[in-house]
């Protein structure tokens, strides 16, 4: 029997198999229960439907990512001279930690947010209203400080393919290895700051061109 507490590990079962399966329709609770090596009646105890679950996943990790942002977010704009690749970074550099700190969870967590980006029905669950959206505003309120004479559908617009990349950035899987094989060969930590690295400086530059009307 796992020493974890058993609400955390129907969280990180439910992580994974919501992410394989493609979301919240993909696992029943029987499916999860098994997954987690727990009773149904024990799920349900815990988080009384597989909507709450679903939830509750998303804000365990969305939680912890919203508050590394901000705080990034801060130390960027308290700065003498305010500079996009920065604000980018706050952003980007918090979700790409995770995603490779945590192993196969920050991998299933990833995808999970890729899946609830794209899904038909993300703006009746709200799950990305709740978690994201005052990150986003405080985002788009800060290239605009940066970008005063920028339109506010610029701004949002800016914000949005930022996020764009980086939510399929981090959902690709096994993608890049396939299509670049040197990668295989360096350590994960060091693949991360790689690419943190290249996926501030090319967002950070989309921004700025969209930004100056160029």
């Amino acid at each position: 029997m796992s020493a974890m507490p058993t609400r955390d590990r129907i969280l990180d079962a439910a992580e994974r198999l919501f992410a394989e399966r493609g979301g919240a329709d993909g696992a029943s609770m029987r499916d999860l229960a098994a997954a987690a090596g727990v009773r149904l009646s024990q799920l349900s105890y815990h988080f009384g439907s597989k909507e709450a679950l679903y939830r509750a996943v998303f804000a365990r990790r969305a939680h912890a990512l919203a508050l590394a942002r901000a705080q990034e977010l801060g130390e960027a704009m308290a700065r003498p001279v305010l500079d996009v690749g920065e604000i980018v970074a706050a952003l980007i550099g918090p979700s790409v930690r995770q995603r490779f700190s945590e192993g196969v969870q920050g991998a299933a967590f990833a995808m999970m947010t890729a899946r609830e980006a794209v899904d038909p029905r993300e703006a009746a669950r709200g799950v990305v209203a709740e978690h994201f959206d005052p990150t986003a505003r405080q985002f788009v309120t800060a290239l605009g400080k940066l970008y005063p004479q920028a339109p506010e559908g610029a701004l949002v617009d800016a914000y949005l393919f930022m996020v764009g990349a980086l939510v399929m950035t981090m959902a690709a899987g096994d993608r890049a290895t396939r299509l670049d094989q040197p990668r295989e060969a360096v350590p994960v930590v060091e693949n991360a700051e790689h690419l943190l690295q290249r996926l501030t400086s090319f967002c950070a530059a989309g921004i700025d061109g969209l930004l100056r009307g160029r």
